[in-house]
């Protein structure tokens, strides 16, 4: 009578496979078939494959390659649009996937930088006072100025490594602060970098002059008439 064998559990139940890559000699037919993540590439081994990148460098080498391939692709996929990179060999057999530049990339660092380098020009004028400095120049303490900062009553311009810096010109000759501040922080958006740059730029509807040398002229209802259009995308 045949013997009923007992079925054991395989040891590997409810385990993910890892997926191995192979190399294999072309003189068999066949080739190397490699995973990484989704992707599955055939790739041929020739003998100076095999010589260079033995078994120890295999999955290191090939792993490189086909990660910065995989890096590319989803790239390319996000983007819409084809991606190219290259590869660098060392005569030992060291290889290392090469991103091309992209240029939208290369041209928003650039520019990045260039915006960088003007706001720490801005920042290193001397009409830029320090919270001591711009606290005695209107009678309070810094840390008043501080407080006056975050309320929007003042305009204080920090750059991501500089301490924050006050500009002079925001006191008028009589020694009050700039009639308006406020009101110019709500209607901006709260944006010190976008208030200065409203300040500092001549409008055609204010006769060609700044926002600036306007609400020092008294003309604070005209200038936030001009700001109020300009956030509702109304132009003169």
């Amino acid at each position: 009578m045949a013997q009923t064998r007992r079925q054991h559990p395989s040891p590997h139940v409810g385990k993910k496979k890892r997926s191995r890559s192979r190399l294999v000699h072309p003189a068999t037919g066949e080739v190397a078939i490699l995973r990484v993540g989704k992707y599955e590439i055939e790739l041929p081994v020739s003998d100076v494959v095999m010589k260079v990148i033995g078994k120890r460098k295999k999955r290191t080498v090939l792993g490189k390659l086909l990660a910065g391939y995989a890096d590319v692709a989803e790239k390319a996929a996000r983007a819409g649009r084809a991606v190219e990179y290259t590869v660098r060999v060392t005569p030992e057999g060291d290889a290392e996937p090469v991103a091309k530049p992209d240029p939208l990339d290369a041209a928003l660092s650039a520019a990045k930088k260039r915006g960088e380098a003007k706001v720490a020009e801005i920042l290193k004028g001397d009409d830029m006072l320090t919270a001591s400095d711009f606290g005695s120049l209107i009678g309070a303490s810094h840390e008043t100025v501080n407080v006056k900062r975050r309320r929007g009553e003042v305009l204080g311009l920090q750059a991501a490594t500089r301490a924050v810096r006050y500009p002079a010109w925001q006191v008028t000759d009589a020694g009050q602060l700039l009639p308006g501040l406020s009101s110019l922080f709500e209607m901006l958006g709260q944006q010190p970098w976008t208030v200065y740059r409203f300040l500092r730029t001549a409008h055609p509807e204010l006769e060609g002059r700044t926002a600036l040398d306007a609400l020092k002229a008294g003309e604070e209802k005209a200038v936030l008439n001009v700001a109020r259009n300009q956030m509702s995308g109304v132009f003169s």
